[in-house]
């Protein structure tokens, strides 16, 4: 009886591993005999897994999908194990700051493969640094896109940049809010700087969003430099506060903070979705806005150049492009992201945005090389003066309104601090730190003494 038991005994010990025995017999027959191909999952988690490197201002459900969409796609095409590691610095302004860091340190190995969104201004920067590379890809990736949408370049002739997604840039309204208060209705961007507007607008800091730096640009290039600035600036007098990313403002005009806002259109589109009864709406202002490419480059000098093309021929396939508009549940998505492709023939496909953009009517002849050379000066130009002084601009516009609109000293608050020709003359020296300083203490003790002299 003893000897049994210990039979019994030791039988039961080694089951586990003749089970175990069995699975990779069964593996090994499936390979070896064709039935199966090396791109399953259970053959493919046998792989080493390849990381590819991305800086993006993408939020979160945006790096979810194409996360998902592109291992899905790598394993199931090429049977390839791939992880994506995304760099969350912050906005488009804090990642320039972020590349040109790397860069500097390590010039020829920045430590990252890919930069995705932002628009397409920080990749023209980025051509003029050198930071990006030309990319060779396969025959036939960009036969269905045009070169071109409403006068705007989809993707660069040179390969070092290509736009994936269309981005509208508008006002988000909250029409009960709008009614109740007695507004009228914003469809242009000066209706923001009406005084009935007081505190009830909202925007972003365009120092660290870059969709908010493009509205921002959008409104000085529609009326010009000396017309725009008055009215960015009395924009900024009725915004209640300025949060640090773009997608705060949507937020905001669904919760009823604010009757409006400027915004890129995804993040309308998500709030709209989500509230779902009407009571929001985007307007896109007529010839006073563009439909811009929210782009991808591979970096110079980039750790893995053959997994970055990849990714870049995949988010410009029918497969990646759909992952921007499809509905969550559709093929293993998980979140609608209401984006534009530009692919041009998806507009034809069942749920796809619409209207087409390619039809969109080219009213604004918007200069992306202008934008990309006073991206940075702007930002600090409309930091000292409409932000960091914000409660003295306030206080001067409200002592305004308090005493009657008088034009001449409406004038004097929104007068631009310097004109166009000589803010491209000091954007040009821009990058000496003392002259930057100097300039900007200047400013902000101008911006002060200005304002205060309006307080009554």
């Amino acid at each position: 009886m003893r000897r049994i038991a210990v039979i019994l005994f030791l039988l039961i010990a080694a089951l586990p591993f003749l089970l175990m025995l069995g699975r990779r017999i069964k593996e090994f027959s499936t390979v070896e005999s064709g039935a199966g191909r090396v791109t399953d999952s259970a053959s493919a988690s046998h792989r080493a897994v390849e990381t590819l490197t991305i800086i993006s201002p993408h939020r979160r459900e945006v790096r979810q999908e194409y996360s998902r969409g592109f291992t899905s796609w790598m394993l199931r095409q090429q049977g390839r194990n791939v992880n994506i590691q995304w760099l969350d610095v912050g906005g488009t302004s804090k990642i320039m700051k972020e590349l040109e860091s790397r860069f500097k340190t390590t010039p020829d190995h920045p430590g990252v493969d890919l930069l995705f969104g932002g628009g397409v201004a920080p990749f023209l920067n980025a051509v003029q640094n050198n930071w990006l590379a030309a990319v060779d890809l396969s025959p036939g990736t960009l036969d269905g896109i045009p070169a071109n949408c409403a006068g705007s370049p989809v993707y660069d002739t040179g390969h070092r940049w290509f736009g994936i997604a269309l981005s509208g840039f508008g006002i988000l309204c909250n029409r009960p809010i709008i009614r109740r208060l007695g507004l009228p209705e914003p469809v242009t961007w000066d209706d923001l700087a009406r005084p009935e507007y007081f505190s009830w607008v909202g925007s972003g800091d365009p120092r660290s969003s870059g969709s908010v730096h493009m509205c921002y640009e959008i409104i000085l290039q529609s009326y010009g430099f000396e017309k725009g600035w008055p009215v960015i600036a009395r924009i900024c007098a009725n915004v209640r506060g300025f949060g640090e990313a773009g997608g705060t403002v949507p937020r905001e005009v669904a919760s009823g903070d604010i009757a409006a806002g400027m915004v890129i259109d995804q993040y309308a589109q998500t709030v709209i979705q989500s509230v779902g009864d009407g009571s929001l709406t985007l307007v896109l202002p007529h010839r006073q806005t563009v439909i811009s490419p929210d782009a991808i480059a591979m970096l110079r000098g980039c750790g893995h150049p053959e997994l970055a093309r990849m990714f870049i021929e995949y988010a410009l396939s029918s497969d990646g492009q759909r992952l921007l508009f499809q509905p969550e549940g559709t093929n293993g998505q998980r979140h609608t992201l209401f984006r534009m492709p530009v692919r041009a023939s998806l507009y034809r496909e069942p749920g796809a945005p619409q209207p087409d953009p390619y039809g969109f009517p080219a009213g604004l002849a918007y200069d992306n090389e202008l934008a990309t050379r006073r991206w940075t000066i702007l930002n600090d130009l409309m930091g000292v003066w409409l932000i960091d002084a914000h409660a003295e601009l306030q206080s001067a516009w409200k002592s305004i309104l308090s005493q009657g609109v008088q034009a001449d000293r409406v004038a004097t608050l929104v007068r631009p601090p310097v004109s166009e020709k000589e803010l491209e003359a000091l954007a040009r020296k821009w990058n000496d730190p003392r002259r930057k300083q100097d300039m900007m203490q200047e400013w902000s003790r101008a911006a002060k003494a200005r304002y205060d002299s309006l307080k009554l």
